[in-house]
């Protein structure tokens, strides 16, 4: 029976020997157990893990590695790709973490569940997807380094880390004085207008150029003391506008070789069409809602995809 290894960073022991933030775990463990509950749902695979040793245990017919030791996080998922047939990495893109697991997974020949490592380096920088997507004439916001003049804008400025994921260490300001005096536009971050209108995401599998947009969703942001402030997803919510859609994610994927398995893209819908903000290679906190809005085990099209294990 082939073994699928599920690598996800928060939980599974990446923060060892750190402290452990609540938002990020509850996150991190909600997007892990909905994975390897489909996952279990198909009779073709077994699937392994590994766990922060401050975190409650997992349903124990699941093979479970306790991580305890921050010095040893590495060596262990390295063991444990090595035992796996195939693995599903859910990382962040900040400090180069996905890329390194998936590298990783490469390097010892097993099937990588996920978006090529080259391809998670262009999306890891927000500054190179922009770069990326307009030289395809996608519509993206202005991006920008520091030491640079503020791009044209009527309705403020988002500063935001380069290689952050969501909305972390994210600002908004109204005024261009306020982004002047702020301190915030500093090295490893860029600046970007804001853009109104309705923060949404886009849930996509895809193989080869090809893609199955599996969920359009409207994400919850409010500004809140000049920061932006993620509160969740409405799954599917979107449905409705899934044509205007489908086209865009081809030229995405066109546009960023190597985007394979799961992959998230965040976008806002304006009176003058989607303006893509960013593209996530790995799971989102969407896929917690999509077996119940699809009403089918999108895990299974993914292991389809990505491996030669076929499953239903």
């Amino acid at each position: 029976m082939p073994r699928i290894f599920v690598c996800e960073y928060t939980t599974g022991g990446g923060l060892a020997g750190e402290a452990l933030p609540v938002a990020l775990a509850a996150a991190g463990d909600a997007m892990l157990r909905a994975l390897l509950e489909d996952l279990r749902a198909i009779p073709a695979v077994k699937t392994a893990t590994t766990r922060d040793a401050r975190l409650p245990s997992l349903d124990p017919d699941i093979e479970t590695q306790v991580i305890s030791s921050a010095g040893s996080v590495w060596e262990r998922w390295e063991q444990c790709i090595e035992a796996a047939d195939a693995v599903w990495p859910i990382a962040p893109e900040t400090g180069g973490v996905l890329e390194r697991l998936s590298r990783c997974v490469l390097d010892k020949n097993r099937i990588l569940i996920g978006c090529h490592p080259q391809a998670v380096q262009v999306t890891a920088s927000k500054y190179r997807t922009a770069r990326e997507l307009k030289r395809h004439h996608i519509q993206v916001p202005d991006t920008l380094y520091p030491n640079t003049e503020l791009p044209a804008s009527d309705s403020g400025w988002v500063i935001k880390p380069d290689d952050g994921a969501g909305c972390e260490d994210t600002y908004y300001f109204r005024r261009a004085e306020d982004v002047n005096s702020s301190g915030k536009w500093t090295n490893g971050s860029i600046i970007q207008p804001y853009i109104p209108g309705i923060p949404a995401s886009l849930s996509v599998l895809c193989y080869d150029g090809s893609h199955t947009l599996l969920a359009c969703n409207e994400q919850r942001i409010q500004v809140t003391n000049h920061r932006l402030v993620y509160s969740g997803v409405t799954v599917n919510a979107l449905a409705h506008r899934r044509r205007e859609f489908e086209e865009l994610v081809s030229r995405i994927l066109e546009a960023v070789p190597g985007l394979r398995g799961y992959i998230g893209i965040d976008l806002v819908i304006t009176e003058l069409g989607p303006i893509v903000m960013e593209i996530n290679p790995r799971l989102t906190e969407a896929y917690v809602g999509l077996r119940q809005s699809l009403r089918f085990n999108p895990a299974a099209p993914v292991v389809n995809a990505c491996t030669r294990i076929r499953v239903r």
